[in-house]
Order: structure tokens, then sequence, then C-alpha cells
């Protein structure tokens, strides 16, 4: 199995416990097994000992190790002879979890997706805890679910391009290969991946990547396409000449408006744009171009990264010389909000320092969660006030890092924050969330989070709109209210950058920045490998035209603090 397979494999060992309302730590376990898989580098088989990867003990280290092999581990084999299967996938339905699954399936006897849409209305809405609302919302998702809609997220996405990609170049046919495609442009989910190379002898390529082990169906197969399955995703690989590649990669880019706006600039200057290069209208003879930079400069146009290639005024932008000086991972100076163990992080506050060092950050911000969310273990006053002393001790210990203590505090109903203003007043960063009551209604919810913002200690809402992608939906809340509140109050929206988030969304990133307000883009980590998610948040930053001075965890070190010590 490839890493991506066996994360996924982890990942329904932990959703068939979950069904089954197994401990929680247990649970999390394989979770987090699965995001080490995840975020490994290199193949899982090529590890001696796999207890050396982050949150893997003995038990799931034998686990991962059967996987590896392509063995069911018996505690998978056990799950499904337990759980109907079908539960598993009615977890993906928006707004429906492991826990509901695992209700539905012993109050009503639901096994599938199937029979949950035949449910007759009235039945779902008759349980305790759900509504009609409720009831409306998931058998509507369960009747128009299409297995083949559910996209992946970026980190599962990008390990597998990543992984394909490594394999091409490696090959001495292979002059050079990208990933084109959505993956290419940033998008938050991704359905499929695209694959351009360029070589010289595209027969050998082709026939090498279509034999390839990690290969599970081989769908076409020529000299220049190979169109596979691997691991549960569909990857399509276009093979050209060298000089042929710039033409390819930026038809295979796309988005398809880009394209199709580009075509059209193309032919008002008496030219044809396609996937083999650009031709004087009417001939049909095309010139192939051999980089992206070329076809733009041709079409007389700055060059365009791939994020901003929407249709979105870039075009416009690249001519008149004003598109934006786009955000860099290197433009980040730090992470203002993660967990440790002190709540349900995965790791110690030392640990998370050291692996923010590794990434060079200047300064990192741990925000574990406050008291009301006890399903977190979230820290009383009194905790509070004790990890503040360690985080304290701890930045004395690391020179290199600016160490400091915030907290993720819940915004509670009625939009009062979790901790009194005399604790919040001792935090050096507080960012304000909501975890709870999301179905209250959009003006409710608005009116929540803006008295959040008016509060003189709060500096970021953290992921604005609760949105979990391909598990749940956004809540209901006006952004564009938050957007005006936000620049008013001086508050930072969040660009929550795990790749399940990814909240705030593009749209409301780029409206946000064209008001004034600042962003923050933080990882939410809960382990050391997820700060590593930063660059999921840059990449749909710069989808949203963001530059570096907008963001608040860009500034210098002596800069943010300084930004700290002002008032709202």
């Amino acid at each position: 199995m490839q890493n991506s397979q066996i994360a996924r494999a982890l990942e329904t060992i932990a959703t068939l416990m979950d069904i089954k309302d197994e401990p929680y730590y247990r649970v999390l376990s394989y979770r987090r097994a699965a995001e080490s898989v995840v975020a490994l580098g290199r193949p899982v088989h090529e590890i001696e000992d796999l207890k050396t990867l982050p949150h893997v003990g003995s038990t799931t280290a034998a686990v991962v190790h059967a996987l590896s092999e392509d063995r069911t581990p018996q505690i998978l084999a056990d799950l499904l002879k337990e759980v109907p299967p079908g539960l598993v996938e009615i977890t993906r339905l928006p707004g429906v979890g492991p826990r509901t699954a695992g209700r539905l399936w012993r109050e009503l006897g639901i096994t599938s997706i199937e029979e949950l849409g035949e449910l007759q209305e009235g039945t779902l809405a008759s349980l305790k805890g759900f509504g009609n609302k409720s009831e409306e919302r998931i058998l509507r998702a369960a009747r128009d679910y299409n297995p083949r809609e559910r996209r992946m997220l970026m980190d599962e996405a990008t390990a597998l391009g990543e992984h394909l990609l490594g394999f091409l170049r490696s090959h001495v046919a292979c002059e050079r290969a990208e990933i084109a495609g959505s993956l290419r442009r940033g998008k938050e989910t991704i359905g499929d991946l695209d694959l351009v190379a360029a070589s010289r002898d595209q027969n050998t390529l082709a026939d090498t990547f279509a034999e390839a082990l990690f290969v599970d169906e081989i769908l076409a197969h020529g000299p220049t396409k190979v169109f596979i399955k691997c691991g549960g995703a569909e990857v399509d690989l276009r093979i050209v000449a060298p000089e042929e590649f710039g033409s390819l990669l930026h038809h295979f880019t796309g988005g398809q408006a880009h394209n199709i706006a580009l075509r059209e600039r193309a032919v008002k200057m008496d030219l044809n744009i396609s996937e083999y290069g650009l031709a004087k209208a009417g001939t049909g003879r095309y010139e192939p171009v051999a980089t992206e930079e070329e076809l733009y400069s041709r079409l007389g146009l700055a060059y365009i990264p791939p994020e901003l290639r929407e249709d979105t005024g870039e075009l416009q932008a690249a001519e008149k010389g004003e598109l934006p000086d786009l955000i860099e991972i290197s433009d980040v100076r730090g992470d203002l909000h993660v967990h440790t163990n002190w709540s349900d992080g995965r790791e110690t506050i030392e640990t998370m320092a050291e692996a923010a060092i590794e990434l060079g950050h200047e300064y990192l911000v741990f925000c574990d969660h406050s008291q009301s969310l006890k399903v977190a273990n979230g820290l009383s006053s009194e905790r509070l006030k004790e990890k503040l002393e360690a985080v304290r001790v701890a930045d004395d210990k690391y020179p290199e890092i600016r160490l400091l203590c915030g907290s993720e505090v819940d915004i509670l109903k009625d939009g009062v924050l979790d901790y009194e203003d005399a604790l919040l007043a001792e935090l050096d960063f507080v960012v304000a969330s909501v975890h709870t009551s999301f179905r209250m209604g959009e003006d409710a919810m608005t009116d929540r989070i803006i008295r959040a913002m008016n509060n003189p200690y709060v500096r970021t809402i953290g992921h604005p709109t609760g949105r979990i992608l391909n598990r749940r939906d956004p809540y209901g809340v006006d952004v564009s209210r938050l957007i005006l509140e936000a620049k008013t109050t001086n508050t930072a929206l969040e660009l929550n950058a795990y790749p399940d988030r990814l909240d705030l969304a593009v749209p409301y990133v780029r409206e946000a920045i064209d008001a004034g307000v600042r962003i923050t883009i933080d990882t939410d980590a809960h382990d050391a490998t997820a700060l590593s998610f930063i660059k999921f948040g840059v990449t749909q930053a710069r989808r949203a035209w963001v530059e570096k001075a907008s963001v608040i965890n860009c500034l210098p070190s002596k800069e943010f603090e300084g930004y700290l010590r002002r008032e709202k």
C-alpha cells in the first residue's frame, strides 16, 4: 500500500471505533497515526522502526506494518465484522459524524446511505437530538450523494501527487515533470490528479508509469497519455516533447474560465492558443511553447501564478502590471494558533517549540482550548495560569524562538467569552472561536461573533465559519458583516490552514483584504507534524490575492511584539 492508502485505512479504523462509541483516546490514537503517515516524506516500508514516527506506538505500529504489506490487520477485520462498512460512507455526508452514524445504526437499523435516503419523513426527527431541519438536511444529502464526487483534501492530494511526481522525475527518460490541474492551482479540495511530463522517449516513460506498483487500474495507455487509478484517485499523465511543455502545462493547469479568457485575448491578436502552442489564426500550424512565461509574454501579459488563474481579474491586472506580490511560505514568521497536550494536542510545549524552530519560525503562540470545551480537555482558569508559567519557562529555554501563551477561547452562545477579562489580559494572544450551538441561525450567530470581536483582548476570530470540508457545512453567519466589524474593531480573521478547514474560504479572504482587514494564517496544529500545514494556508491566501503586509504573522518578531503591546 502507498502512504495515502495506509492513512485512509487508519482513518477507517478510527471511524469504525468511533461509530462503536469506543473511548476517545483509542479513536484519537489511530487518527494521529494517520496524520503521521500522511506527513511522512518517504514510503512507510522504508521505515525500519515504525515506532519512531510521531504518535505511533507498538499497537499502531503493528497495524501500519500490516497495511504496508497489503495485509488486513486483525483490528480492522474485527471491526468490519462488528460494524457494517456502509456506516463509514454515511460519515461522509455533511453534518453526519461517526457518533451520529452509530445512532442511526443502533436506533433505526440504518447501514447504508441508500437506506438512510429511503427513510420516511419524520422518522429521523423523532429521535432525541434531531429536529425537522436537521432531518431535512441529512435526508437531502443522502438522496443527492454521489460517491464519485467526494474530493481529496489538500494534504492527501499533495502527498499522492508528490509521490507520483518523484517517481516520474527519477526516471532517466523524464526531462521535466510537474503537477497540473486543480492541485497546482491550490483548490481546497481535489477531484483527480493531472500530471504533465516532458520526454524525448515518451513511449518508455509512459510504459514505466503504467507498469508501476502504485497503479491499481489502467484506464487508458498510449505513448502520450496514461490514465490510471491509484490510491482511490484517478490520475491523468500527459507526456510531450520538452519544447511543447509550457503550453501543455498551462492548458492542463486551467482553470477553465481563465483558459477561455486567454483564448479570447489571443483571438483578438489574430492568434489561436491550445495545448499544442500558438498558431496564427486560421493556419492550424501550432508553434510549441517551452515555458508558461513565454506563453504569457507572447500574449502581452506578465506571468500569472497558477493560484490566480480563475478569471477573477488576473488578465487585466497582468496587462497593466498590477498583479499582487503574492505571499510566500518564507514570508510567514510564526504560527499564532497551536495546541499542546495541555488540552487536546498530542505534543508537549517543548516538542512543538523544537518543530517550529526546524521550520524557521521566529515565534509560536500556544492557544489551548478554554474551560467550557470539556471534550477537548479545556483548561480551567487555574490550569491556564499554570500553563502560562510553563510557557515562560520554555521561552527561556529556547532563545532561538519567542514562545508566547495565548488561548483559543470559546465564544459562548450569548457571545460572552469563556474566561474573565482579567485573565484574558494576562495572555499574550487570544483567538476566539465558536465550537458549539452551530444551528442558532445566521443573525444570532453573527451577533454572537461580533460581540466577541468587541472584546478588547480578542486578536483574531478562529475558523470563522466553522466548516469542515467533506464533513460539515459552514454554520449560518453573515461573513460580510463580520468583515465590517473586524475593520471597525481592528480584529483579524483567521485563515485556518488545517486541510479540512481552510476557513475563511478564499472569496471571503479576498473580501476581507479589500476591506482593509488583516488576517492570520494559522495551522491550528495539534501535533508537531501539522505545523507544516501552514503551506496550505499560504496557498489559499495566494488564491485570494493576499500580500504579506495583510498577514499579521508575517511581521518580524520585534514588530509582532510591538503589535501585541498595542491595544486593539
